[in-house]
């Protein structure tokens, strides 16, 4: 593996960690040039060449030309920032906390609130049904806003990460890309990262669950992660939504480190 890419990667990381989304980078709407061209209508093929390729495209020539210019110097900076984009715009550890500080206080109408601010669907029927909405829509936001930029940015370059934020940032508009293609984009990280809760939570129940049902496009990722909390949180962690939410961020935040370390030991060999 590229040191620079590692080190661009552990840049992009600290200023999405620590400064948060929000800045210039996270206003930009690079999509909209190419709007007209789609409608509610078009194919998914269409979505992806126009919403998707296109602006991609631009900046896979942008990047080549100053990778020409300046060499390595252009990883670290563009690079930097094309990852910094990719990790979209919604602050996962901010979210993270208002959330817990809620759930801790049993004010589980609070915690829906956070989750419907961002963007997620708080519907439940009880505490337990919640709680399971809830692990699903917070494996969901590491999963698009950290684990899968960051497996695309290494099996890619940039302009792989670029491409899974764009195809994301469809969701949120008139003209998605299909949910079939949605769920071929996210199924490499999304068992990646399940493989990594089996390391942390309960190994036989969750490499079971990532052998049965792992291999196939058939189960939705909310369907998948669902099931892959179940396996990975044991009745220890409690059924509370504070109990259930808080186990499993422990497991998100086990499982970014174990990356990280994975990461490194690629640098170094």
């Amino acid at each position: 593996m590229d040191y620079l890419a590692f080190l661009t990667f552990i840049v992009a990381t600290g200023l999405y960690w620590f400064m948060g989304p929000g800045g210039p980078l996270h206003s930009i709407d690079v999509q909209s040039p190419f709007q007209a061209q789609v409608d509610a209508e078009s194919s998914s093929n269409s979505l992806l060449l126009w919403l998707v390729g296109a602006p991609t495209a631009i900046f896979v020539i942008v990047f080549t030309i100053l990778e020409g210019l300046f060499g390595g110097a252009a990883m670290l900076l563009v690079g930097t920032a094309a990852l910094f984009f990719s990790f979209g715009r919604e602050d996962y550890p901010t979210v993270t906390q208002r959330f817990l500080a809620r759930a801790r206080a049993g004010d589980n109408e609070g915690a829906a609130m956070v989750v419907e601010s961002a963007g997620g669907d708080s519907e439940a029927e009880d505490e337990g049904d919640f709680a399971d909405v809830a692990a699903v829509f917070f494996s969901k936001m590491a999963l698009q806003r950290w684990f899968g930029p960051v497996i695309y940015f290494f099996l890619l370059g940039p302009a792989g990460a670029v491409a899974y934020r764009l195809a994301h940032s469809t969701q949120s508009t008139s003209t998605p890309v299909g949910e079939s293609v949605m769920r071929a984009i996210e199924w490499l990280p999304s068992r990646l990262m399940v493989l990594s809760f089996a390391v942390f939570g309960d190994f036989d129940k969750t490499l079971g669950h990532v052998l049965d049902k792992g291999g196939s496009l058939q189960p939705s990722t909310d369907e998948f992660f669902e099931d892959a909390v179940d396996a990975a949180l044991d009745e220890a962690h409690g059924t509370s939504v504070y109990e259930r939410l808080s186990g499993l961020l422990r497991l998100l935040d086990r499982s970014f480190l174990l990356w990280l370390g994975v990461l490194a030991l690629l640098v170094l060999v």
